[in-house]
């Protein structure tokens, strides 16, 4: 058995000094197997390509992989379609570990959005999904964040049935936020530190 990470961005994708690219640099660097997907056309995303890109990335996981995901925002989101679809289905591999990092909190899309985005919401609430396609799942949200407050960040958890660890002040934990190299994600994810998360100062 070997280890595998697999992260999923948000709406937009990543600039350069997001923390997940440099977790996967970083990852890399120590030799790690690393699955990054940079789905369809990210600044307008579908749910329908990004779950069939999804679910192809998955596919080509070995199945007895020991895999981590780290999901940040839109692509939180996007792992609960996953889950949820994986309740009447035998997904290809199952993970360890899930951080999500991050979930924006909407029951639809905002106006200026574009189209693709309304897919995507209201998300599903599958405590029975998250079981099915991971070992653990953990939420991390912080009690500033603009797509999110805590309140509401809770309310998933409590809905998913799994715990969820604040970040104060952290924002949408993003590079804006002075998200970009995060070391404790790193190190959480080579399961050398545990939760709950450490800031950046």
């Amino acid at each position: 058995m070997s280890d595998a990470f697999l992260v999923l961005h948000g709406w937009g994708g990543n600039k350069p000094d997001h923390w997940q690219e440099h977790i996967v640099k970083d990852l890399l660097a120590e030799g790690e197997t690393v699955y990054y997907p940079k789905f369809t056309d990210p600044g307008a995303p579908n749910l329908e390509i990004w779950l069939d890109e999804l679910e192809r990335v998955v596919a080509d996981i070995p199945e007895d992989d020991s895999i981590t995901v780290l999901a940040h925002s839109l692509g939180c989101i996007l792992w609960l379609h996953y889950a949820a679809a994986a309740v009447d289905s035998e997904p290809p591999v199952r993970a360890d570990r899930v951080l999500l990092v991050a979930p924006p909190y909407r029951k639809s899309a905002p106006e200026e959005a574009p189209p693709g985005v309304a897919t995507f919401y209201p998300p599903p609430l599958s405590p029975e999904g998250l079981k099915t396609v991971a070992g653990e799942t953990v939420i991390v949200a912080s009690d500033n964040d603009d797509f999110a407050t805590y309140d509401q960040a809770l309310d998933y958890a409590e809905k998913l049935e799994v715990p969820i660890e604040k970040l104060a002040g952290a924002g949408h934990i993003s590079p804006y936020y002075g998200y970009g190299k995060w070391p404790w994600v790193f190190e959480w994810a080579l399961k050398r530190a545990d939760l709950p998360p450490l800031p950046n100062n």
